[in-house]
């Protein structure tokens, strides 16, 4: 018997020069370059997200660069 499990974290985006995470129970959020929380969101960053929100799935693809669930 093989014993399967899947462990999950935010997905991770870049797009229009911004890196930020977005999940189901936290909601978008920026994050620093080296991958930390931001300390807070604002204007700039809310406005990238109305845009990336209104893209396709497909395009968002595009944008990922990892995160997700990782099955082992």
């Amino acid at each position: 018997m093989e014993i399967h499990g899947y462990i999950c974290g935010p997905r991770l985006y870049e797009f229009e020069e911004w890196f930020f995470e977005e999940s189901s129970y936290g909601g978008p959020w920026p994050l620093r370059k080296d991958g930390e929380l931001r300390k807070r969101a604002g204007r700039k960053f809310w406005k990238m997200w109305t845009k990336f929100d209104a893209m396709t799935d497909a395009q968002k693809k595009k944008c990922r660069v990892g995160g997700g669930c990782q099955q082992f």
